[in-house]
Formats: structure tokens, C-alpha cells, sequence
């Protein structure tokens, strides 16, 4: 018969190789995660009072994250950084996650974002460079429930507002 000793360990490293991988599982689900705007006809102006981000896990595996963030940038400078709640999303599934929005100079950034939508939908005459908007995406979550990690992208002004009008694989 093995020795009593013998028999917690093994069973102890099951039971932690076991929570390492299906936590490690969290690292090809988060990488899947698809985002949009919770609601139709997204526009930069429509974050300055808050709103809903809708999740798509389009992967065979639970993701969860803590947060989701992007800042808003012109000409390198930050206009605003919008911050959503984190959640738990099954796999093939979706989530809506609330946000808020935050900016130093809310009426300045009101300013850009309108000037920005117009340019940009092609409705005004320019009164900004819409290529000099930059958005970056900042997706923080955690593996083994303890190492905390993140995803960055950054996009252009364009991309972004595609992105959050585009219907994710989850529907």
C-alpha cells in the first residue's frame, strides 16, 4: 500500500495542475473577446454620458475579465478614458458591461467628439484631423486568479468607430 503522504501529494498536484489549466484557459478566451457598443449608430459623442459595452466570447471557453478601457487620444493628447465593470461571459455567448465616461475637460472633449463625428461621417467641413485621433483598447483580466494581465490594441478614430458599430460573432 502507498504511503499516506504519498498519496496527498499526488493528489495536491492534481488538484493545483488542474486550477493552473483551466485558469490558464482564461488566456485563450480573453484573446478572443470581441467588442462593441451595446446600442446602434455608435458616435464619439455617445460615451460622454456613460453607456453599455457588449461582449462576445466566441470561444469554447468561460472568459473573465476585470475590466475593459479605452482612452480616447487627439494629436497625442488624452481626450477621455471610458471604463466599463468586467464580468463573467460563458463560451458562444454575449455580455453587456455599463461604463463610465471620464475626461479632465469634459466640455473640451464634448467639443473634439462632436467636431470629430461630423468630420468623420462626412456631415461638416473639417474643423479637426480625424487622422489624428488614436483610441487604445486596454482589456485587464487575470490567470490563476492572482497574476494579473492585460491586452492592448490601438486603433485609428475610423477603425474604432467600425469596430463598435460592427456586429460581433455572438450576434
Amino acid at each position: 500500500m502507498a504511503n499516506k503522504h504519498t498519496v496527498i501529494v499526488i493528489i495536491s498536484i492534481i488538484v493545483i495542475v488542474s486550477s493552473l489549466g483551466y485558469s490558464s484557459l482564461n488566456l485563450v478566451s480573453a484573446n478572443s473577446l470581441q467588442f462593441k457598443w451595446a446600442t446602434k449608430n455608435f458616435d464619439f459623442t455617445s460615451i460622454m454620458y456613460g453607456g453599455n459595452v457588449q461582449a462576445c466570447n466566441d470561444s469554447d471557453y468561460p472568459a473573465n475579465f476585470a475590466k475593459y478601457t479605452f482612452m480616447i487620444f487627439y494629436d497625442s493628447k488624452q481626450l477621455g478614458k471610458f471604463t466599463s465593470s468586467g464580468g463573467a461571459i460563458p463560451p458562444h455567448s454575449k455580455g453587456t458591461m455599463s461604463g463610465k465616461f471620464t475626461a479632465d475637460d469634459r466640455q473640451v472633449a464634448q467639443i473634439f467628439f462632436s467636431f470629430l463625428d461630423t468630420e468623420i461621417k462626412g456631415t461638416d467641413v473639417a474643423r479637426v484631423d480625424a487622422n489624428k485621433m488614436q483610441v487604445t483598447t486596454v482589456l485587464d483580466y487575470t490567470i490563476i486568479w492572482v497574476v494579473p494581465l492585460s491586452i492592448t490594441h490601438e486603433y485609428s478614430g475610423q477603425e474604432f468607430l467600425d469596430m463598435m458599430n460592427k456586429d460581433t460573432r455572438c450576434g
